[in-house]
């Protein structure tokens, strides 16, 4: 794909006019390898950068360790560690996490799903890979996060 055609990755100008395509990263952390692995294997085929997690304390190291925040992630609610709401209340509490956009995907009843959707949008399992796709695109957007000012 030229970076004309790329609808989900970020362009950025360089010097001279040339483009520089950047993958936006999607990060999804649930503890179904099944689940995780298939939705991981769906948005790393529509041009996603992709990383997946099985817990929470995997999320949280990887995050302290200083690697370069997601344009998304995407939580399962039932977690064994933590419970995505959780996970998303922490972030939100802590400045440099705030603005990751989340969405959930997860199997839950009618009453909690509206709790979750005060939170954050809401995929629920089983699903749709389009919903899915859809629910990423909207988060993300078709052109990507705006790139920094000094570009």
């Amino acid at each position: 794909m030229d970076g004309r055609s790329c609808s989900f990755a970020t362009r950025v100008r360089l010097g001279a006019g040339k483009l520089l395509r950047v993958a936006k990263a999607v990060w999804v952390v649930d503890d179904d390898q099944l689940t995780r692995t298939a939705v991981l294997a769906v948005l790393n085929e529509l041009g996603y950068e992709t990383r997946g997690f099985a817990n929470a304390e995997d999320l949280y190291n990887t995050l302290v360790d200083g690697a370069p925040h997601p344009q998304l992630l995407i939580l399962d609610q039932r977690l064994p560690d933590e419970g995505g709401s959780t996970i998303a209340h922490s972030l939100r509490e802590r400045p440099q996490y705030r603005d990751i956009p989340i969405l959930f995907m997860t199997a839950i009843d009618d009453e909690e799903a509206d709790r979750l959707a005060s939170i954050a949008p809401v995929v629920r399992k089983p699903f749709d890979v389009d919903v899915l796709v859809s629910a990423v695109q909207a988060q993300v957007g078709p052109e990507g996060p705006t790139p920094p000012p000094w570009l």
